[in-house]
């Protein structure tokens, strides 16, 4: 089961259309690392975000329930590439952009699952 951190994250999400790569990556983690919960949706933001575009292309997913969330990182980036033409970003990211360590996922227009 997906779960939303609370009415506000609930609200961010239906601000704008939600990217189907997107959407189909959260899907894919709870499949494989149950107890997805999203902490952040769309945000208007006063820089480039993946969180302020649309589609939305970004949602941020706690970890505090993962023994490795780097290791699930690592999992989710092997199975899906953010964009073939930059191999050096990816749709997985453990991070603290300020709010607390957490996986942030983003997707490009050219975000494809490879399968493996």
């Amino acid at each position: 089961m997906i779960e939303i951190k609370n009415t506000t994250v609930f609200r961010q999400l239906f601000k704008v259309p939600v990217d189907s790569d997107l959407i189909e990556m959260t899907a894919w983690i709870e499949d494989r690392f149950p107890g997805v919960v999203i902490t952040c949706g769309f945000e208007r933001r006063d820089y480039p975000s993946v969180h302020s575009t649309n589609p939305l292309r970004g949602l941020d997913i706690r970890s505090r329930h993962l023994a490795d969330p780097e290791a699930v990182c690592r999992r989710i980036n092997r199975e899906w590439i953010y964009d073939p033409d930059r191999p050096y970003k990816k749709c997985a990211v453990y991070h603290d952009a300020g709010r607390g360590r957490h996986i942030h996922l983003q997707t490009h227009t050219n975000t494809r699952f490879t399968g493996r």
